[in-house]
């Protein structure tokens, strides 16, 4: 199966060539591969989770994309010796440390600057997680923001939120505090860590057997 997400708040899109297993809300993608963003802008007032069905999900995703604004961004998940998470707290929200990619600056270059303003960490990139992409309208504009995720460790400085951006915490979780706060963030903040688990879980060699337990 090949598919797409994308987020509105807390609504999933799913852009699919096969139906979910899961109970959603599906729309039938049109012969062109087109989809109608007032459409599904209309189905995420009500609707938790939707499903496109189309032959092509590549095709389509380009054409709903066609109908926003695309904004790039990228943005750290930092964790340090002790395994403890950096996060901040937002319009009482908890989230990660991101921003828009400036002119000039690649987006790793971006990560690394968002992550240092927003919370007084200075970090370093080891590794690229993935993208997410959620849309939101911005004073009757639409905008599809595409952010690029790194893994990144900690090199200086302490925890303190930027203030002037509204961020109200910059904190170190450890893996109960991070869970608990994940229940009060964002589906792309969840599942942006299912798939740094998952990545994670696949970087870990298997453990080898004691060979006095073989037989």
């Amino acid at each position: 199966m090949k598919s797409h997400t994308i987020y509105f708040t807390d609504t999933r899109v799913v852009i699919t060539d096969r139906r979910p297993s899961a109970p959603c809300t599906v729309i039938e993608c049109c012969g062109d591969m087109s989809v109608s963003r007032a459409n599904i802008v209309k189905k995420v007032e009500t609707d938790k989770f939707l499903a496109v069905i189309t032959p092509d999900p590549d095709a389509t995703l380009d054409n709903l994309l066609s109908q926003f604004t695309v904004v790039e961004a990228a943005g750290g998940v930092v964790r340090d010796m002790e395994g403890r998470t950096l996060m901040i707290r937002c319009r009482k929200r908890w989230d990660l440390p991101k921003g828009h990619i400036e002119e000039g600056e690649s987006a790793v270059q971006a990560a690394v600057r968002e992550v240092e303003e927003e919370t007084g960490i200075a970090a370093v990139p080891e590794e690229k997680i993935g993208c997410t992409m959620h849309c939101y309208d911005t004073y009757g504009r639409w905008e599809a923001k595409r952010t690029h995720w790194w893994r990144m460790r900690p090199v200086s400085g302490c925890a303190q939120p930027q203030r002037e951006e509204g961020i109200t915490e910059a904190v170190w979780c450890d893996a109960a505090t991070l869970e608990e706060n994940l229940s009060h963030s964002y589906s792309t903040i969840i599942d942006l860590f299912s798939t740094l688990d998952r990545q994670q879980a696949e970087d870990t060699p298997p453990t080898a057997q004691c060979p006095c337990h073989t037989r």
